[in-house]
């Protein structure tokens, strides 16, 4: 459809989006959800770009300290350029908040690093990391930590 300037205008039940048309319903969802890859193993660019990878050893002994890296788009290089780009990425030990990093766009890279000490008394342990993209919304990324 074309508006008045001549200029195209899409339908409400479309958007623009990366020289694509998506149904407004399918990018709505992903801002009213915490967004996560639906099979690790065949992961969707999108889920690519935006999923955190967590790297941390695989087991760590109660009151060491470790350094814990979360990425976002190491599967698949993430847009940082005004228009897209990462905005914030979390860490939290199972639901415990550790930290957050606020990004701009174009000058940061999405990665967090950050030294860990785990406390005595806990035996399994979830790392979650979430980021937020401007466009895709929050997307979250977990890794099984066991704690000796």
């Amino acid at each position: 459809m074309i508006n008045h300037r001549g200029l195209r205008q899409l339908k409400k039940s479309e958007s623009h989006h990366q020289g694509r048309i998506n149904t407004m319903s399918e990018e709505r969802s992903l801002f009213c959800q915490v967004n996560k890859a639906k099979d690790s193993n065949n992961m969707t660019d999108l889920e690519k770009k935006h999923t955190p990878v967590i790297s941390v050893p695989a087991e760590i002994r109660a009151g060491e300290t470790v350094e814990v890296t979360v990425e976002v788009g190491k599967l698949l290089a993430h847009p940082n350029e005004p228009g897209h780009f990462i905005e914030w990425i979390d860490l939290y030990a199972n639901w415990v908040f550790l930290a957050r990093i606020d990004l701009s766009a174009v000058t940061t890279q999405p990665t967090l690093k950050i030294p860990v000490t785990i406390p005595h008394g806990i035996e399994n342990l979830t790392l979650r990391a979430f980021e937020r993209c401007n466009l895709h919304g929050v997307w979250e990324g977990t890794v099984e930590v066991k704690v000796a």
